[in-house]
């Protein structure tokens, strides 16, 4: 059974900065028909993989410039975040995407920088939770 009571201590932070909301997360155990963990295992390996997937497309799009792209990936990234708990992960998409949406570049290398450091901290989290086959 996955442990989500020490969630804060998988991110290695406080509560209040915790990289995965042990809410949203036991929200998600919740869900499972038998009462374990097989829906919640499922929905964190599906989100790992997205992760990855749309974390590498929102870096080659901001490499290459492209910003409709970058949007996109960050838009994926925003509600798949959410529902898992990842919500600073999630705001920070949602920060990307609303300013590329306004032609507000100015501090988007900041924020690519941030979103990457989180990505690696969520990835983390996440896999953490599933045991060492997901690291």
């Amino acid at each position: 059974m996955l442990d989500l009571s020490n969630v804060t201590s998988v991110s290695g932070v406080s509560a209040e900065e915790s990289v995965l909301d042990a809410a949203s997360l036991s929200q998600l155990r919740s869900l499972d028909p038998t009462g374990g963990d097989l829906f919640l295992r499922k929905v964190l390996e599906t989100y790992l993989r997205s992760l990855d997937k749309q974390v590498a497309a929102a870096t080659n799009a901001y490499a290459a410039g492209h910003h409709d792209e970058l949007s996109r990936a960050a838009h994926s990234l925003k509600s798949a975040s959410a529902s898992v708990g990842a919500l600073k992960f999630s705001r920070l998409c949602e920060r990307i995407e609303h300013a590329i949406r306004r032609q507000e570049l100015a501090g988007l290398a900041a924020d690519m920088s941030e979103f990457n450091a989180e990505s690696v901290r969520v990835r983390a989290a996440a896999a953490g939770l599933l045991g060492p086959a997901s690291a």
